[in-house]
């Protein structure tokens, strides 16, 4: 399970490791309402084995007693990559877009919630896998590309400005519409092609979810991903359950509890929008720059038809602000 840079992998990586935890026997209590979640009798979740992975240990969910949940190009696109030739030319604008195929040292691969704390990984057998075993499944969740670029941007130039404190480091700082163009959609178009592309190659191996829509409707858009993973033995009401101890305001509590933070990323990703100039949130509001960049996109080969936000999911939102429930 993969997410672009810029979207919460935190609410996904909670999700299933609170499923991960009741499969197993265990119990969950919700830090604001008190209720308890699964089995009273067995073990309560431990958010001290929480450190954002990127694999979870999911001995009773899959097959392979692991999930990873994090940023990757899509095991098996290394064979379909020449078919693009932007692609091998092409960088990501910063690391942590490929996990998988960042040279990491895969042979300690951290662990989330396991009796262990690391795990091998073969990268060229997951990559190989995504062809040869039938059961090899992906996901894909990603943001809006003008959206992630304006994250990226200001967390970017928030270490700009404390790397120009750093004795020897002059990095080179960028206006917003040339980062646009030049680094943040380039880097997105590399990632998401790679998802595009094994999903029309090998036909049900990859489900693509827009991060506004699961934020609409996590229960339904989290059955889905569950219904594509083969892990569809779960009630909607425990999935409805899930999603709710997943929320940021109850994980937010239990950080309260613990005395420090669960998600730096996203704190981090939090703090760096506070801090966008009104000057790049108006240019990321123009409707110019968005059909340029959509443009850019699908020259690159990306299907533009993922950024257009289903009428239900739209409306949802928009009742959902309306209420004050967002």
């Amino acid at each position: 399970m993969a997410s672009v840079p810029g979207t919460d992998v935190w609410f996904l990586r909670f999700t299933f490791a609170f499923l991960s935890h009741l499969q197993q026997g265990g119990h969950i209590v919700d830090r604001l309402s008190g209720r308890r979640i699964g089995n009273s009798a067995g073990p309560s979740f431990n958010f001290d084995h929480m450190s954002g992975g990127p694999l979870l240990w999911a001995p009773d969910l899959v097959p392979s007693r692991h999930l990873f949940i994090g940023h990757t190009v899509c095991p098996g696109f290394d064979r379909l990559s020449s078919k693009f030739d932007w692609w091998a030319s092409t960088r990501f604008s910063a690391p942590g877009y490929d996990y998988l195929h960042d040279g990491m040292n895969y042979g300690h691969v951290p662990v989330d919630l396991a009796p262990h704390a690391f795990v091998p990984v073969s990268v060229a057998d997951v990559d190989a896998a995504a062809w040869t075993h039938a059961g090899q499944r992906m996901v894909l969740v990603y943001g809006d590309p003008i959206e992630q670029a304006v994250g990226c941007f200001s967390y970017s130039q928030n270490e700009i400005r404390r790397a120009y404190n750093r004795p020897g480091r002059r990095p080179v700082e960028l206006p917003f519409d040339e980062y646009v163009f030049q680094q943040a959609l380039p880097s997105y178009a590399k990632l998401i092609i790679s998802y595009q592309a094994m999903a029309e190659a090998v036909p049900g191996a990859v489900h693509i979810v827009a991060e506004d829509v699961l934020r609409a409707e996590p229960v339904r858009v989290l059955s889905s991903i569950l219904a594509h993973l083969r892990l569809d033995r779960w009630q909607t009401a425990m999935i409805d359950a899930v999603v709710d101890l997943s929320r940021r305001e109850h994980i937010m509590a239990v950080e309260r509890e613990l005395g420090r933070s669960l998600t730096g990323s996203r704190a981090s990703r939090r703090t760096a929008t506070w801090s966008v100039p009104e000057s790049v949130v108006k240019a990321a509001r123009d409707p110019t720059l968005r059909r340029e960049a959509l443009a850019l996109l699908a020259s690159m080969g990306v299907n533009t038809a993922y950024f257009e936000a289903p009428p239900a999911a739209a409306a949802f939102q928009a009742d959902a602000t309306t209420s004050g429930s967002a």
